[in-house]
């Protein structure tokens, strides 16, 4: 895991600061506090195992998003980071994607669910409300494709929405019974109960359908299944996973070639899309196209 401020650094830090020669550096591993975005870290000389000669606390600088890093951290690359998204709470790792369509998405985590304080940390991450990066894993050999999923022409000034464990606005998820899940709202439920064309873009490709019976359903859902539970059988009729919405979005999906770092599977979900009635209903358990299994949700 790569932090925004590396073990290095740190040392450089002391040392420009209190102009003194460290031999054998150690950090402690335990951060002594953290305060609006400070970060107290303790630096120790070490003359032998149970003894430290000379010890500094030191305060740095602690980072909030992964746009945050990349805007303060030139050169930083794709990988796995510690945040701070919230002042004087637990930090969270995530994966930052720093290169594509300009760089700077968080992508969260599947324990993110199960924190008190999830909906507090998507709202302080959640800035650019009319792009979200979706990354596709296959499942034979973990390779990953993006998508970027931007709002239908039709909708254009609206905005997306982030819920966790919980879909106020929209529709109720089918896999609602797992109780946890990230939930990615396109069109609030107030907006599609309309006889009119709907979707979303894929990497600039438009997805639509056309909402022939006013059924308000616009979601993905991102699915941690932290219980290994059987997903729902609603609309056991497959058809959806040979054509339509289901189906073309994934196809419109950018292979990632020699990628920074693979992303950890701890990011990637089990995956729920509903748009309208006659858009789709699918779950990546389902997926035989393009050999996709699970889904990664980036913001910025």
């Amino acid at each position: 895991m790569r932090k925004a401020l590396t073990r290095t650094t740190l040392i450089a830090n002391v040392i420009e600061h209190h102009k003194q020669s460290l031999e054998n550096p150690l950090i402690d591993d335990t951060t002594l506090e953290t305060q609006n975005f400070l970060s107290k870290k303790r630096v120790c000389t070490i003359v032998n195992e149970n003894y430290f000669s000379h010890c500094v606390n030191i305060f740095l600088q602690v980072y909030r998003s992964c746009r945050e890093i990349q805007d303060n951290t030139p050169g930083a690359v794709s990988d796995v980071y510690q945040i701070h998204p919230l002042p004087n709470a637990e930090p969270i790792e995530v994966y930052c994607e720093m290169a594509i369509d300009g760089g700077g998405f968080t992508f969260l985590p599947r324990s993110l669910t199960r924190r008190t304080d999830a909906q507090q940390i998507v709202n302080a991450l959640f800035k650019d409300k009319k792009n979200v990066l979706l990354k596709l894993q296959k499942k034979v050999d973990r390779s990953e494709s993006y998508t970027l999923i931007q709002p239908h022409s039709s909708f254009a000034n609206t905005d997306f929405g982030i819920l966790i464990n919980n879909y106020t606005g929209y529709t109720k998820p089918q896999n609602q019974f797992m109780k946890e899940y990230i939930f990615f709202g396109i069109i609030p439920a107030s907006a599609a109960r309309n006889n009119n064309s709907q979707g979303f873009k894929s990497n600039g490709h438009t997805i639509q359908f056309k909402n022939s019976d006013k059924n308000p359903n616009n979601l993905f859902v991102f699915l941690p299944n932290h219980n290994l539970q059987t997903p729902s059988n609603y609309h056991p009729n497959l058809v959806y996973e040979t054509r339509g919405v289901a189906v073309d979005w994934r196809s419109k999906a950018i292979p990632i070639t020699n990628p920074d770092r693979m992303m950890p599977n701890k990011f990637f979900f089990l995956t729920e899309l509903h748009f309208g009635g006659d858009g789709c209903y699918t779950s990546s358990d389902r997926w035989n196209e393009y050999g996709y299994h699970a889904t990664a949700i980036g913001i910025r």
